[in-house]
């Protein structure tokens, strides 16, 4: 006969048991509390150790081998390419070098003379191109391959919008006739914006018959080619179809050709479908909008009156303005071609046009009076994903790129893409970028296919000019690569992402070395849901170490979120996260949205302007190890809303809030008592183990200079210190 089970008992049994488990918990953790009273020791700094000195280029000398060829802007591709009789341009370079009876394995250098070479159309190397070349500037020479061409005299005076402006002539036949870039003076000219300052609201979402859901997740993804504006925000805009809509959503900046503007309406209609959902009081602007021409530097083509429209710098004259308008968008593309190297150019200058993208094509059927309005497809809505590259590796091995410069580059500036293996960009200056800066990526294949791309030495400012929602470095389905040594500053959404898988399924991405990049001023409040470093999948081998990443700040409005330093996005797994200094985040300087076993010790993270640390999805297995860092703040969370228990492991950190002078060590929104949690209740959860409740004693946290004490107490809890030397080797400022 079976004994009848109390169920009652048991049930009060366990909650006694669970009382006791608390209160021994609450009993340890006050102990734990009283040995770690905040001390007052006097900081001791030894002398501080000289930084490193940046290197300079080295241009090297002239030393012509036997099979040598001379390229100038003053040659002619009928010459045999001798210094006496130089070639022209780069395609009759490579179609030289290819008529050579000579040894593949011979290495042969050709050396551009100084001067301008206009790229018109796009030069295409592929596997009968010889390899074992470069292709560099002659030493102390400026060798400039540019995508656009001279627009100079032939100004007027003239007004428009009752502004002072200079015009010409010039006709626009077809397409391609009409240009989307200017540039003087090397910069970027600017089309006219409306409004000037500011951005302008979305009034009310695409009605149900207006819009499509995604097969993904139908709040984020919905795509629609109208949007309702307050008519009182718009104009009586003329040249509508020139118009395009930035229209900025989540993660996502949709750059959206515009079809009309009813001004009675609102209603804002597009040749392309939005990405992602747009929302009331999502931000948006208007570009390339005569009537907003008005300020110096900006410029208008209007293509039915067949004028170009300047409004004058100062300094500006008629006769002395000269200006350079995209002609091309893209120098070259390599394809299954090995061992051609480039050094010394600098490559500026090209157009740019709308994506047609793949995300998905027309979403309507034809009866719907939408589907003929429709020209381009939605676009994969993150990192700009579809833009090309104005230079594209693909299929090839040994492609390599030392000390060049890219600058005012429309697209990606860079892209080594499928199966290609062994390449380096090296030491190159990379400024006023459209899209990313550098994109590595392969094919969805495990093992990866792309693989030992290396990105070292670069400095990568203003990238996503254009395409908004670009990377400074982007990586996916790639493995074996360094991305190391690296400035990255200026971008309106992530500085380093790496991986493109979500979730917990088989990522070919693994075995990144992210390594003692400089990352700052990132976002900039313009979109949400960033990282100066940005993870996705699972990347048993990936090192996050010796970064320095200050400045995120995500978009203000009332959807803003998401100015996180380094970002461990969704099934993040198996990654190291050491030694890097973080502060200064619109949100928490550390954040994981969910992932597994990711060890995170021996960093610093510091003021975050919503918290220190962050992890957003409670799973059933452990998360990270959180181990022998420092988390300060001032008056803001350590642990943000960390209401579970075990949900990470802790150990050996200290911590420290500059408001409350150690007093006080939360979890929570605020410091407010009943939205918070207090030390002794996060001690009762498992969590604050061997902490260190003490002022690590900086030398001048005020100035951000985060030299530790000799004597600080932060090495009582096992930190260890390392040099801060993140950012390049070279000196980019000569």
């Amino acid at each position: 006969m079976k004994k009848k089970i109390n169920k009652k008992k048991i049930k009060k049994v366990s909650l006694i048991s669970l009382s006791v488990i608390l209160v021994l918990s609450i009993i340890a953790g006050i102990a734990a509390f009283i040995a770690n009273m905040p001390d007052t020791r006097t900081p001791a700094f030894s002398e501080a150790a000289e930084k490193p000195e940046k290197k300079a280029f080295d241009e090297g000398e002239y030393k012509p081998g036997k099979y040598d060829l001379i390229v100038s802007v003053n040659g002619d591709d009928s010459n045999d390419g001798t210094i006496e009789k130089p070639l022209k341009t780069l395609k009759g370079a490579k179609e030289k070098l290819k008529a050579m009876s000579v040894e593949k394995t011979e290495s042969i250098t050709v050396w551009f003379r100084e001067g301008t070479y206009t790229f018109y159309d796009t030069v295409a190397f592929d596997e009968n191109d010889r390899g074992n070349v470069l292709y560099r500037s002659y030493p102390g020479e400026d060798v400039n391959f540019s995508g656009s061409k001279e627009i100079g005299g032939n100004w007027k005076t003239t007004k428009i919008n009752g502004v002072d402006a200079f015009v010409t002539d010039m006709p626009v036949k077809s397409d391609d006739d009409y240009f989307r870039s200017l540039f003087k003076d090397g910069k970027r000219l600017s089309r006219p914006t409306y409004p000037k300052a500011d951005v302008l609201k979305v009034a009310a979402e695409p009605n149900p018959d207006e819009k499509f859901d995604s097969e993904w997740d139908p709040n984020f993804f919905v795509h629609s080619p109208v949007f309702y504006a307050h008519p009182e925000d718009l104009l009586d805009f003329t040249n509508q179809t020139d118009i395009d809509v930035k229209l900025m959503h989540f993660w996502c900046e949709d750059l959206l050709p515009v079809h009309s503007i009813d001004k009675a309406n609102g209603k804002i209609t597009t040749t392309k479908p939005t990405a992602m959902k747009s929302r009331v009081d999502d931000n948006y602007i208007l570009e390339n909008v005569k009537e907003a021409l008005s300020l110096p530097g900006e410029w208008y083509l209007d293509r039915n009156e067949g004028k170009l429209y300047y409004i004058p710098d100062d300094g500006d004259t008629p006769e002395n303005t000269v200006v350079y308008a995209g002609s091309n968008e893209q120098f070259f593309t390599i394809n299954n071609a090995h061992n051609i190297s480039f050094q010394g150019i600098d490559f500026e200058n090209t157009d740019w046009n709308h994506i047609n993208g793949t995300h998905t094509g027309n979403p309507f059927e034809e009866s719907h009076p939408l589907y003929k309005i429709i020209k381009y497809g939605a676009e994969h809505p993150q990192a700009a994903f579809e833009v090309p590259a104005s230079i594209n590796i693909s299929g090839s091995k040994g492609i390599n790129f030392t000390d060049c410069s890219f600058e005012n580059i429309s697209y990606t500036a860079v892209k080594f893409d499928n199966a290609s293996s062994d390449c380096n960009i090296t030491s190159c200056f990379f400024n006023e970028i459209g899209a990313n800066a550098i994109f590595i990526h392969g094919e969805f294949v495990v093992p990866a296919s792309t693989k030992n791309i290396n990105v070292t030495d670069c400095h990568i400012g203003y990238y996503g000019r254009i395409f908004n929602n670009a990377i400074g470095i982007l990586l996916t389905h790639a493995v074996d690569c360094d991305l190391t040594n690296n400035e990255i500053h200026d971008g309106w959404y992530t500085g380093i992402s790496v991986g493109w898988n979500w979730g917990y399924t088989d990522n070919p991405t693994n075995n990144i070395n992210i390594s003692n990049n400089l990352i700052y001023n990132i976002g900039n409040g313009w979109l949400s849901d960033m990282g100066g470093i940005y993870t996705l999948g699972i990347q048993p081998d990936t090192v996050i170490s010796g970064n320095i990443i200050h400045n995120v700040g995500c978009d203000e409005g009332s959807y803003g979120y998401g100015g996180w330093g380094i970002y461990l996005d969704e099934g993040s797994s198996g990654i190291l996260v050491e030694k890097n200094l973080v502060y200064d985040c619109s949100s928490q300087t550390f954040h994981q949205h969910y992932g597994k076993d990711n060890m995170i010790k021996n960093n610093i993270f510091a003021f975050g302007g919503e918290g220190q640390f962050r992890i957003t999805r409670r799973e059933d297995h452990n998360s990270l190890f959180l181990y022998n860092n420092i988390l300060v703040g001032d008056d803001t969370p350590m642990y943000w809303e960390t209401t579970a228990m075990n949900w990470f492991k802790d150990d050996n950190n200290l911590y420290w809030d500059y408001n409350t002078k150690g007093k006080t060590v939360y979890s929570g929104s605020s410091t407010n008592l009943f939205n918070s949690e207090n030390i002794l209740a996060m001690y009762g959860k498992g969590y604050y183990n061997n902490a260190v409740l003490a002022d690590p004693l900086f030398k001048d946290v005020n100035a951000r200079d985060f030299t530790l004490a000799e004597n600080s107490p932060a090495f009582d809890s096992g930190f260890e210190a390392w040099e801060y030397n993140a950012g390049t080797i070279t000196d980019f400022s000569k």
